[in-house]
This record gives C-alpha cells, structure tokens and sequence, in this order.
C-alpha cells in the first residue's frame, strides 16, 4: 500500500507521489492520538490546487494498491498497538461539497475488529459548514490499526468520504447518550452472561459476534420485559460473524447468551436515535373493509352437473408459474427501463423514495403498463430505525404516492433490504410495513421458491438482481421451468443499466431471454398480491344446483374500486359446464376456467 498526494479542483488534478517513508506513524501522548490523512496508507490524499487538504479518500484509482479490490480499506498502523479500553473518536473532513459516499466503517483492527458506521449514524450538515462525526468505541483487546472500511461496494460508484483526520481519546465513561453512536467489544462468560460496563442507552442495538452454528439470545432493559434473538447462518451455511437487531425503551441492563458456546465473545452496537417527522399531507386510502360483505352469483350452466362449486387454481389465465420483477429508487433512467419491460410483456413495478426523480413521471409509467410501489420515504434500513421511525418512513411514503396518484399503493421494497429488528412485540421491521397499510413487500433475500414458498407476501424473495445477480438469475431459470408453481422474480435498479445504447441493449437481450414463455403469468407486483388476497378472501358456496344448472355465491370483503378492477377471479369450473353467466352477461369457459372481474360499480353491499 502507498500513499498519493493528488491536486484536486473541479477543472484540474495532479497526481504526485509521496515516500511512504515520509510521514512518521501516530503516536499516543498523554490518552489521545491523532490520525492525519497523511500518515494513511492504501487510499488516496486530496488537496485543492491551493495546497488545502480535504482529505483521504478511495475510489477506483485505489484498487492498484491492493491485491483484491474486497481488500480496498483506509488505514492507520500507530508506533505502538492502542491499549484496550474506552475509546471516543471525532472524525475530520475538510470536504465541503454537498455528496460523498459515507457508508463506511471506522474499524479498531483486534479481537472482533469493533467498529461503527458512519452513514445510519451521521448528523447531515448544510453544504459549505464543517463535517464531523463523533463515537464511542470499547475494544476488549489491544489495537494494532485504526482502519476506514467501505460497507460493500458502493465505493467504487464514488469517492468515499474525504477525512482529513481521526482523533481518539482515552476515556472513561459511567453513562452514555442514546443520540450518539457506540460499540462495544464484551466477552461472553461462562454462564452466557455479557458484563455491561453500565446500563447503556436506549435505542437501537445489534448483538453478535463468530459463530458456526445457530443459536438464542435474550436482551432486556430495566422494564424487565426479555426480548429473544435468533442467529441463523446463511443460505450456505458458512461461518462467520453475524448479529441480530432490537429496540429498547429502557436501558440496556441485560445481554445473555443462551446457546452454549455460540460466541465466545460480542460485538454490540448502538444506533444513534433521532427520530424524523414527516410532514405529509393527506390521509391514507382505505384498501379494503373486512366489516362490508359484497356478494355477487354466478350461474353454471351445462349437463349432468353434481354441484360441484367452482375452485381457485394457482394461478390465472391457466398459467402454472409466475414472474414478477421490481426496480428501486426512482430514477429518469425507469422510463427507458419499462418501455423495454412492458414491450416484453412485464409488468414491472417501479418502487419510489420521497426524493425520487421519477416522482414526476409516474403517469407517463403507468401509462406504459408499469406500476408504483414504494421504496420508503426515505432510503434508510428499516433496522436501523425505530418502531415509530421505521412506521412513519413506510407510512409517509405510501400516502405521499397515493395523494398525487389517486389510488392506493400497496407495493413496497425494502430500503437496503429486508432485516429483521426485534422489541418487545416481535420484529417491529415487518410490523411497521404491514401496519402501514402494504399488502407485498420485496426482500433482498435471493433464493429460488415456488408459490407453496410464499406464507408471507411481505417477505417475496427475489432470484436475482440484474448486474450483480445476473448469474444466479440464469442459473435458476431452467429450475423454474420445472417447476409446477414456481415463481421468478428479478430485482434491479435502473440506473445500474448503464448509459450507452450498448449497454442498454445488452439489457434488453437479458431481459428477453425470461419473457414470453407460454405457461407464466407475468403480473405486476400488486395483481400478484390481489391474486393473493382473493384466494384467501372470495368465498364460493353453492345456493342451489340441478342437472342444468348451479347456483354459485361469490362474497368477499370490501375493495377499494381501483383494486377491485384489477383483482384476478380465475376459477376452475366443474366437468360438464359449458357457459356462465356472471353480472347478467355470458363469459366463455376456456379449457375448464373461467375470467372474471368485480368492479366496483356492480357491486352490492350487504
């Protein structure tokens, strides 16, 4: 790793070289170290053509300094490893344009390498004012580097965050603010219990550490009300570190290990608490009414019938798989993105932040035959919120979407992905988009699935994000085409596409390769869901039946009338029926099914 000192403005930058050996390590004096952009290693110093520093960054030029770009990481190696204990750390930047990447990690190299994220816990300040970032961190071990980690890959879209310096003081704490962002490395005892320094703030929190096996945990607070944690390995079930989120009203007071052996040590975090107000006019859309009953007779018409009463198959139109797709943030890039999908014969579903550009086009998509769904109000992880945080995000958003469309929006993405939280009443994070009014959310979660998979329409699992994802896409496609009730579902953002008509090409020939297939039904996200819903909710009771004919009760709740308009009634009917009548009108019978639609101007309430 080396160092480059490079010029920096908006018209002109220069690259110069600096020894490695020019600037001598951090030293601890007197509890307190200082870490300049100068004495880092592995990233890239930036200064203004006037000689200002602004600060160390990574961006793509950085991937010549390491071997792997997974490697790419900021550090500082002090004279001398930090000794164990109490740390409070203020982070510099002298950067003063408005965006900079800030999901990365302030990391303390020992033991379980403790760190804290910057972005979930960032104080966003005006373009032009100062920027820092203040912490906490309690290391059980010594420290032998201080190091900035970008969270995934996103630093290679963008420069990271510049830091002109990091300083760390030795300190020794009795109590703690829940506005600030802690972490804190604890050996777990024998008898599974975690020593607490204090009780700690109220909040947000994770717990975890190395584990090879699943297991439990409980955390309480000084309510006395336990709260249990699951840990699962992944999907292929590797070991490693892995951690579990909650909530507390109260101080933490408790932290037990409940599986033997599950960690040796953890690793607890806490999320800076500030809650946002939302200021959304309007009220939500009531999307259905369970205490109104609409009912509606159907008559079969044929020979020889038994009374046999109609029934739902999986899926509409005589289809036995479905395909699904959905793409977040919003941005001018999904109106090229839908003209492809919809020309394909896709429904896609574009899923919008408070700030999205697409925001003002979102007729010119549904008049294209796309949808609207919701990617939260704003773009945070709903685990890193708090119940009523993580309520009111989802919440703001739908109704912002249903004011200016004029219908309801039950559709929603998860912002960064689906993450359980738990508090006192269960996992507050699913709780908060089905209390919000949703009826089907998309996880990040990839994995192949059939339609027996989906017991919670809220969890859809997706196979694949278009990009990244490309290959696991093609690889569960010839599984899915064998699969009676399988389910395909493809994830994307359309500003990953690319630019160049080349690689919007390149995009429409993937997409191509899924679509058409006879027996797959391709809805939008919220016909899916109504599918769903009318399985669950249409009652059908035969009123009276002879050899010609039979009497058929259809009763369902309530629906709003845009929802009720687009709710699939595909029914497969008895053997010898050979016409129905259905709102006074004959609906053809197709190879044993029948299509029908409810608006709402033919319903009758009872």
């Amino acid at each position: 790793m080396h160092n480059i000192i490079k010029t920096f403005s908006l018209v002109l930058a220069i690259a110069i070289p600096i020894a490695t050996n020019a600037v001598e390590p951090p030293r601890l004096s007197d509890g307190r170290i200082e870490l300049t952009a100068e004495q880092s290693t592995g990233g890239k110093v930036l200064t203004t053509s006037s000689g200002y520093l602004i600060g160390v960054t990574l961006d793509r030029s950085c991937e010549e300094n390491f071997e792997k770009k997974s490697q790419a990481c900021i550090e500082w190696t002090p004279e001398t490893p930090l000794p164990a204990g109490w740390w409070h750390g203020v982070v510099e930047s002298n950067y003063k344009e408005s965006y900079a990447n800030r999901d990365i990690s302030i990391k303390m190299v020992g033991g379980l390498d403790p760190d804290v994220r910057v972005a979930p816990n960032y104080i966003w300040v005006t373009k032009g004012e100062e920027q820092r970032f203040e912490f906490y961190i309690y290391t059980n071990t010594p420290s032998t580097a201080v190091r900035i980690d970008p969270k995934g890959d996103l630093w290679r879209w963008n420069k990271t965050w510049p830091i002109s310096k990091i300083i760390l003081t030795q300190v020794h704490p009795t109590e703690l603010d829940a506005s600030v962002a802690v972490t804190l490395e604890l050996p777990v005892e024998q008898d599974g219990s975690v020593p607490l320094p204090f009780p700690l703030p109220t909040g947000n929190w994770s717990v975890g550490g190395y584990m090879s096996e699943p297991g439990e945990a409980e955390v309480e607070g000084s309510e006395g009300l336990p709260i249990n944690l699951s840990y699962k390995l992944d999907r292929w079930n590797r070991s490693g570190v892995y951690s579990s989120s909650f909530h507390l009203r109260t101080p933490l007071e408790r932290v037990q290990i409940l599986t033997k052996d599950l960690f040796s040590s953890v690793i607890l975090r806490h999320k800076a608490t500030r809650e946002v107000n939302f200021d959304v006019e309007g009220e939500l859309l009531v999307t259905t009414d369970p205490t109104r009953q609409v009912e509606e007779v159907l008559e079969l018409h044929g020979s020889q019938l038994d009374g046999t009463a109609p029934s739902f198959p999986k899926f509409p139109l005589g289809k036995s798989k479905v395909v699904l797709t959905s793409w977040d943030d919003g941005k001018p890039t999904d109106l090229r993105c839908a003209e492809i999908l919809v020309k394909h014969g896709y429904s896609p579903t574009f899923m919008l932040n408070g700030n999205s550009p697409a925001l003002e086009f979102m007729d010119k998509l549904e008049a294209m035959g796309a949808e609207i769904g919701s990617h939260g109000y704003q773009h945070k992880p709903y685990n890193t919120l708090t119940p009523n945080g993580a309520l009111d995000n989802a919440t703001a958003m739908r109704k912002l979407l249903e004011n200016r469309l004029g219908h309801p929006v039950i559709a929603f993405s998860f912002p960064d992905g689906y993450f359980a939280a738990q508090d006192e009443e269960g996992d507050y994070v699913l709780r908060a988009v089905k209390d919000a009014g949703y009826w089907i959310a998309r996880t990040q979660i990839t994995k192949q699935q059939t339609i027996g998979d989906v017991d919670q329409p809220l969890l859809m699992r997706s196979n694949g994000l278009y990009g990244s994802g490309n290959k696991m896409l093609k690889a569960d496609w010839p599984k899915f085409l064998e699969e009676d009730g399988g389910l395909f579902y493809i994830k994307g953002h359309s500003w990953q596409i690319g630019k160049s008509d080349e690689q919007w090409k390149k995009f429409e020939d993937f997409v191509a390769q899924f679509a058409g297939q006879p027996d797959s039904w391709y809805p939008s996200n919220t016909e899916f869901a109504l599918w769903l819903w009318a399985q669950d909710n249409v009652n059908v009771s035969v009123e009276s039946s002879s050899p010609q004919t039979t009497v058929v009760k259809l009763q369902r709740p309530w629906l709003h009338p845009w929802l009720s308009e687009r709710c699939p009634i595909s029914l497969t009917v008895p053997d010898g029926v050979t016409s129905v009548t259905w709102q006074g009108q004959q609906i053809p019978v197709t190879n044993g099914r029948v299509e029908l639609t409810w608006p709402e101007q033919n319903e009758a309430t009872l």
